[in-house]
């Protein structure tokens, strides 16, 4: 997915919590559920600092377990994840888990073919 624009990634940051919104029924903890809510509502409206914070999240937040997510975890996280991009035959290359964040595992999903 080369030359992203400012508001693609920003729709892609959407689908990633949307996604981890479908997999975990979690905005990322009652600290920030306010903020990702907020953020999935309007992406494009958000600003820098809220596109940051979401994207600092680390997966864990979203999960109540901190050994999740486990491998069918993972694996149904990025099939739901791939869909959204559309880009449903994307291969997960693998490397991340919970303590990885919300921006990392999006630039893993764009970047996947």
């Amino acid at each position: 997915m080369a030359d992203l624009t400012r508001d693609d990634r920003r729709r892609n940051r959407k689908h990633v919590l949307d996604a981890l919104k479908q997999e975990t029924g979690s905005s990322g903890g009652s600290a920030a559920a306010e903020r990702v809510d907020a953020y999935r509502a309007d992406p494009l409206g958000a600003s820098t600092v809220e596109f940051g914070f979401v994207g600092a999240l680390t997966l864990q937040r979203f999960y109540i377990d901190p050994d999740k997510p486990n491998k069918s975890e993972r694996r149904s996280l990025w099939t739901n994840i791939v869909e959204r991009l559309d880009k449903p035959d994307a291969t997960d290359p693998g490397g991340w888990d919970g303590t990885t964040n919300v921006s990392q595992l999006q630039a893993i999903a764009e970047e996947a073919e």
